[in-house]
């Protein structure tokens, strides 16, 4: 199986949920992990805070960007046999529901990059 990272960007208004409606979100989440993990397509992930840094040319600011309005709010290393496999597992996260943007990458494994 090959890894492949999906990152969530959301909407920066995430946060405004209400304690129900994130609570709700959550549980779809959890579900969504179990039935990952029952058919071995989960590695790992976790949510991510909403503050924090955009370094670019040398330069720090607060990040995400004010003037962005989606924001990666968390990440999953999903196993796969093939990008296809990984973007149809994808499709089914609870936060396209939401309005999420899903994007799903492979990550490369440095064990098979031979050294030079």
């Amino acid at each position: 199986m090959k890894q492949f990272l999906m990152l969530i960007r959301e909407n920066a208004e995430y946060g405004a949920l209400t304690a129900e409606e994130m609570q709700t979100d959550i549980e779809k989440h959890i579900a969504w992990v179990e039935s990952l993990v029952e058919k071995g397509n989960f590695e790992s992930g976790n949510p991510l805070e909403a503050n924090g840094a955009i370094i670019k040319g040398g330069i720090v600011t607060d990040g995400p960007f004010v003037e962005t309005k989606e924001c990666v709010s968390g990440y999953y290393f999903l196993l796969a046999t093939s990008l296809e496999e990984a973007v149809k597992i994808a499709k089914t996260c609870p936060a396209i529901e939401a309005g999420a943007t899903i994007e799903v990458r492979e990550v490369i494994n440095t064990d098979d990059v031979p050294n030079e």
